[in-house]
């Protein structure tokens, strides 16, 4: 019988390498001297080879998994890397279809040999990546508790490789050292910092610029204004809609482009952040109501609920079905949401079940809480949204 086992990693997956929260206390000099350690002891290095070069072999995983060899190194696979080298395969999907074949519990007779599943996928992916010449940078790090390093970036021979230790240096230099850090987050594929932009005040928005960076081609080097709100002494926090960004592409002198364009772009972003305070003052005195001539049935979802998801179907990206229903069942109840019924407590829902997810559904989430914000703000008249059901 053809079985995936769907617990099998055959290529390493992406994980979490050290999160501390506003509790922590940490100033933005010693989040870089934190990042420091931590980089010294992963130890990337680059190798710059063709794709016909590498030799790559999956494996089943308790044999070790996938491995590639560059220059006389053999090192483990991530499957975000695995996934970038296949775009260069010609084919759309095909390291998609690989992936899924070199994980089948199963074999194949052809004339009299018999193949297994991973060998299968192993022939097709050399076929196909012999045809490839084009030279990439292999990105290759330690990973606590793996014996082998991991490749776990393959980009492009021009993309500058600006490390996070160099991203927090020039945050330190615009920002300054002595900074609050609210939230340091780091895994294989990004680091964000979030950095208070004035003094932490329990139950009241702050601004807050949010920075994020990748070593390995998952995200530009970017910093965002945002709201931060401290909602009680536990430390459960929620951040709010982005005002605007400054967003530097991993191509040519980084250093020298944050230098000169990140100082004017922070003074319109800090006045987006105050404009986005008032307008969230404004949204916890508007409410969500259900318009005089709506048809509501026993099985109608709540006014708010009915809002919100209005507002995704029109998004070009749109929050999957199963975070809606954990914002509906739990984010706008929350006991650190603004009312249920008003424009806030729709925000506050969002962003609040937001700081359960992955670091990159959680950016998109805030961003649809903006889009709500908005939407809302746009649409009331004397403080009231209304809606059809």
């Amino acid at each position: 019988m053809t079985i995936i086992d769907p617990n099998i990693n055959i290529l390493l997956p992406s994980s979490l390498i050290l999160k501390r929260g506003h509790d922590a206390g940490m100033t933005l000099s010693e989040v870089a001297h934190l990042q420091s350690v931590i980089s010294e002891k992963q130890a990337r290095h680059d190798y710059l080879i063709p794709v016909n070069a590498v030799p790559f072999a999956f494996f089943p995983a308790k044999d070790g998994g996938a491995v590639a060899v560059l220059g006389n190194d053999k090192v483990k696979v991530a499957k975000s890397a695995f996934r970038q080298l296949s775009q260069y395969l010609e084919i759309s999907g095909l390291g998609k279809i690989l992936e899924q074949t070199a994980e089948l519990d199963s074999t194949a007779n052809w004339r009299g040999q018999e193949a297994r599943a991973f060998e299968a996928a192993n022939l097709m992916l050399r076929m196909w990546s012999q045809r490839v010449s084009k030279t990439l940078r292999w990105r290759v790090s330690s990973r606590r508790g793996e014996s082998l390093p991991v490749l776990d970036g393959v980009v492009t021979e021009g993309y500058a490789p600006l490390s996070h230790v160099e991203a927090l240096s020039l945050a330190v230099d615009h920002f300054g050292g002595d900074r609050n850090v609210i939230d340091y987050t780091l895994t294989t594929e990004k680091m964000r910092v979030r950095i208070a932009d004035e003094p932490i005040k329990l139950g009241t928005p702050i601004k807050m610029i949010e920075m994020w960076n990748s070593e390995t081609g998952h995200a530009s080097l970017s910093f965002w204004g945002k709201l931060w709100k401290l909602i009680c002494s536990n430390g459960i926090a929620a951040t709010l809609e982005d005002y605007g960004r400054s967003r530097h592409n991993h191509v040519g002198s980084m250093t020298q482009r944050v230098n000169d364009h990140l100082p004017e772009q922070l003074a319109g972003i800090r006045r987006g952040m105050g404009e986005g305070f008032d307008l969230y003052e404004q949204s916890v005195n508007t409410r969500i109501d259900f318009a005089p001539d709506a048809k509501i049935e026993d099985n109608t979802p709540g006014p708010v609920e009915t809002f919100i998801t209005e507002v995704n179907a029109k998004r070009k990206t749109r929050v999957p079905d199963r975070v809606l229903t954990n914002v509906f069942e739990r984010g706008l109840r929350d006991e650190t949401s603004s009312p249920y019924g008003t424009l806030a407590g729709a925000v506050d829902g969002i962003t609040r079940v937001a700081q359960e997810e992955s670091l990159s559904l959680q950016h998109d989430m805030e961003k649809f809480s903006n889009a709500v914000l908005l939407d809302g703000i746009r649409r009331s008249v004397e403080n009231r949204v209304l809606v059809s059901a």
